[in-house]
């Protein structure tokens, strides 16, 4: 029987504990690093819900431990349009909240154009032990296509809020991905590589990689869904009855609809 050494269990020991720690507060997701999100803001009074699942190798790996840890975890985001150029998020985190704005640069609103937005959010994080706060730059390609990559930069930072939470230094880092499918519904693989130092000294690379994917779907309001229905056939030996559109208009080019 292969004997472990005493130095390595003691490692491991250590290892283990700090993550049953973590994930004894709910703290799964320590912050949000997926955006999962394009420079497209919702249009208003529009409705947008999103589910990300990451995953992060050697999220938990002292020095000569051979082996690593993952931490994997998911957040669900509901956005709302404010008006052409700005919309509100709320992301749950497992152990947190954090609520966004989002604001889209230039004139042009549109899918059939590329875009550039600048989105900031704060919330609470770690289990209630730490305040958050996060500043993203977005950038995305015109999304009438089938498949539109987007990318940008984010830096987020957290601040104790309860006693015996640890400082932490700011977590910075660059993302990339590409949106695939439909007006209505999108699938969006992604890739963050931030540095971001372990306050908890449970690893010891200060660069992570997380990889990711979102889901996300777009409600119809009422008068979308009215206007996608079949139109009303003519009655027979009588004058034909209204007709409804069948492209709703949103005043947007998208590839199921095809509006304008």
């Amino acid at each position: 029987m292969k004997i472990i050494p005493a130095s390595r269990r003691h490692s491991f020991q250590q290892l283990m504990a700090a993550a049953l720690s973590l994930f004894s507060v709910g703290a799964t997701a320590c912050i949000p690093y997926t955006v999962g999100s394009t420079a497209q803001t919702v249009p208003a009074n529009q409705t947008t819900t999103a589910t990300s699942w990451y995953f992060i190798p050697n999220a938990f790996k002292n020095p000569g431990d051979s082996i690593g840890l993952p931490l994997a975890g998911s957040d669900f985001e509901i956005r709302r349009g404010i008006d052409d150029f700005s919309d509100l998020g709320l992301r749950v985190l497992p152990g947190g909240v954090v609520a966004n704005y989002k604001h889209r640069f230039g004139s042009d609103t549109s899918h059939t154009s590329a875009a550039v937005a600048f989105m900031t959010g704060a919330g609470i994080v770690n289990g209630g032990e730490h305040a958050h706060f996060e500043v993203t730059l977005i950038a995305s390609a015109r999304e009438d296509a089938s498949i539109a990559p987007y990318g940008g930069v984010r830096v987020m930072q957290v601040v104790p809020i309860s006693a015996g939470a640890v400082n932490d230094s700011p977590t910075a880092g660059v993302f990339g991905g590409i949106t695939i499918g439909d007006w209505w519904f999108s699938v969006r693989p992604e890739l963050g590589v931030f540095h971001d130092r372990s306050a908890l000294h449970v690893r010891q690379s200060n660069f992570i990689f997380v990889p990711a994917i979102t889901l996300q779907r777009r409600r119809r309001n009422r008068e979308e869904s009215d206007a996608t229905k079949l139109p009303v056939l003519p009655k027979a030996g009588g004058t034909s009855a209204p007709t409804v559109d069948p492209f709703p208009p949103t005043g947007f080019r998208c590839r199921t609809l095809r509006c304008s």
